[in-house]
């Protein structure tokens, strides 16, 4: 993309978030101005424009900083720029440009959240284990949005297709998450809005440095009972078997994910990522004897014949599994923290081409310790 592409496409993306972000007019100036100190002095520029003052929750002071921690990593070059007032009522807008020379934007956009990712706000959990399970937790904070610091301008963007992919560099390999974009609209507005905003705010930092995992996690260290219901028949048993001539990639469990995208339509999304922090319920780290992150990929998530949300792992030897369900059980909590949509909206189970095992996360009970 040449010079005057970046400012034209980056015009385009500022004014249609005007009025989302709440932030002054004026921003096609900003980058014309941005565009006009940079002189060519980087030779991929991404932007990130931080409106200063009172219109935004990035301060002065965190605008220094990002400069100083994305500095270190990447050349950069930072100016504040103001507007005039559009007229005599009006007050000059201040804003923080920092320009920072990458040909890799996910890069650039991945450092951004995570030093900004402590900036968020927090408020302390109120609500227990047992609270979520029976449907009494209520969504308090807000999901982190970039955005709401700031404008960012990739030097360069693409063209999607209809199952839009994305590669995330997750511990401990490489998770490509698809989304059939125009499934997401029969959604709930919570899990479409979750599902679109992974490709952008997803704290890709929290999955490289824990080792947390759901799929590590065993029923002694939860403490849950799950009611499991053990089928032969299920739809999703026979889509299994089908996706086994499907041999586009390497991997038997991307295949089966393709697969399903590409020939059932209730398939929304796969390899989707979830996580969770110690400070959303009061007994996390009594429960799950840590304060690390836990983190996790769901398989495939789908609708369901009764109207819920499918939750689902694909598990190449079904029968055997002894704890698979308390992954899936942690997949459905992880994003119902995510969405605040109730357990009583998502289906769970696992699957192979033989068997499907299945249980509603609402009914988990905690065992008594």
């Amino acid at each position: 993309m040449d010079r005057g592409s970046f400012v034209c496409w980056g015009l385009v993306r500022m004014m249609d978030g005007l009025e989302r972000n709440g932030l002054p007019g004026g921003m096609g100036e900003v980058l014309e101005l941005a565009q006009s100190r940079l002189n060519g002095s980087l030779k991929n520029p991404n932007l990130f424009v931080l409106p200063q003052g009172e219109v935004s929750p990035a301060s002065t002071a965190l605008g220094r900083q990002l400069c100083d921690w994305l500095g270190r990593e990447f050349r950069i070059a930072a100016f504040d720029l103001a507007l005039p007032p559009r007229d005599m009522a009006g007050s000059i807008a201040q804003y923080l440009c920092i320009a920072i020379d990458s040909s890799q934007p996910e890069t650039v956009r991945d450092a951004l959240k995570e030093r900004l990712w402590p900036a968020r706000p927090k408020i302390p959990p109120r609500a227990m284990l047992d609270d979520i399970l029976h449907g009494r937790h209520e969504k308090t904070v807000p999901e982190f949005r970039l955005e709401e610091y700031g404008l960012f301008v990739p030097f360069r963007t693409r063209r999607h297709a209809t199952i839009r992919t994305h590669s995330f560099a997750h511990r401990p390999a490489f998770y490509r998450y698809r989304v059939a974009l125009a499934r997401t609209a029969e959604l709930p507005d919570p899990m479409t809005d979750y599902l679109q905003a992974l490709f952008t705010n997803c704290p890709n930092h929290l999955f490289r440095e824990t080792v947390f995992r759901a799929s590590g996690v065993g029923r002694g260290r939860l403490g849950v009972e799950i009611p499991l219901t053990r089928v032969r028949d299920h739809g999703i048993i026979a889509l299994a078997g089908r996706s086994h001539g499907f041999r586009e990639v390497s991997s038997r469990h991307e295949n089966l994910q393709k697969y399903f995208l590409e020939h059932d339509p209730a398939t929304i999304a796969c390899e989707v990522p979830v996580w969770m922090e110690s400070w959303e319920f009061v007994d996390y780290q009594r429960i799950l004897g840590t304060r690390e992150p836990l983190t996790g990929h769901i398989d495939v998530l789908r609708h369901e014949d009764n109207g819920r949300l499918g939750v689902w792992d694909y598990k190449p030897h079904a029968a055997a599994e002894r704890h698979a369900h308390i992954q899936v059980f942690l997949y459905a909590l992880m994003l119902s923290l995510r969405t605040g949509l109730p357990l009583s909206a998502f289906h769970c189970g696992y699957f192979d081409e033989d068997d499907a095992y299945l249980f509603r996360p609402a009914r988990a009970t905690r065992t008594p310790e």
